[in-house]
């Protein structure tokens, strides 16, 4: 007698075989199609936009004064970077005919200085000391303004020029300027010798717009002193031309444009 278990094996054993059979047919027949990648997608080069060079800035031209005097002229580079206060004021001073017709007034063997007015002249306000590393007393040619009586800042007009160095000044006097052409003419200027005048060669206008109030305060003291010491009234502020000229020497010395009675102020650099 026959099992039916194990026929039920027989025809399951059977339709697997040929599900098995199928499979390895159809897998035959599509496995070309099935296996082969598809080619791979080509992707064009792109040409790599050139580099750009950013435009370079425009770098302002340093500002010069061109001191015209009776032993000759001698340029001074204004060193706006280090001393912008320092270099505004006396751009200021120079626009406003301070300087001109007056004289050097004092003299060693190290300097050579100047006020404007005169040696005893007091503007009426002094301006902060600045300092910078890159400006020392290390020979000749630095242009510093001379420390106010207070010994705390500096006098509004008061300049010098080195002839030689002298570092025991470093970090107390403020230099703002350093000869860039004619030492050899300061080198010889005497006590007394003029300056016929100081054009200043550039366009100051930003520094003077930088300081704007600053300048409008030095300009009303500068006013109140030279009615004071019962001088000739200065140019106004607006009139100070920028524009370089022809030099013009004297064919001699201008004399001091001074009070009646000159005194040496106090907290000058060589006393």
């Amino acid at each position: 007698m026959n099992r039916p278990t194990r026929t039920i094996r027989i025809r399951r054993h059977a339709f697997a075989a040929l599900a098995f059979a199928a499979v390895c047919v159809t897998a035959f027949i599509a496995g070309p199609q099935l296996t082969t990648a598809a080619p791979p997608t080509v992707v064009a080069p792109t040409t790599p936009a050139p580099a750009t060079t950013p435009a370079p800035s425009a770098v302002a031209a340093p500002l010069v004064a061109r001191v015209e005097s009776a032993r000759g002229t001698f340029r001074i580079t204004l060193r706006a970077a280090e001393a912008p206060i320092s270099c505004a004021n006396f751009v200021n001073l120079v626009q406003r005919g301070v300087y001109d017709h007056s004289a050097f007034h004092d003299w060693t063997r190290v300097l050579r200085q100047s006020g404007g007015p005169g040696q005893s002249f007091d503007p009426g306000y002094t301006i902060r000391r600045e300092f910078s590393a890159k400006l020392m007393f290390e020979g000749p040619g630095m242009v510093a303004m001379q420390k106010a009586p207070d010994g705390e800042h500096a006098h509004g007009t008061q300049f010098f020029v080195t002839v030689k160095e002298q570092s025991r000044w470093n970090l107390d006097i403020p230099i703002f300027g350093t000869v860039s052409s004619g030492q050899e003419v300061v080198d010889v200027i005497e006590k007394g010798d003029g300056i016929t005048r100081i054009v200043i060669e550039g366009d100051p206008a930003p520094l003077l717009q930088r300081f704007a109030k600053e300048v409008a305060a030095w300009n009303t003291a500068l006013d109140a002193a030279i009615i004071r010491a019962e001088l000739p009234a200065l140019r106004a502020p607006s009139e100070g031309s920028t524009t370089p000229v022809a030099p013009v020497i004297p064919s001699a010395p201008f004399p001091p444009r001074t009070p009646a009675t000159p005194a040496s102020p106090a907290g000058s650099p060589h006393f």
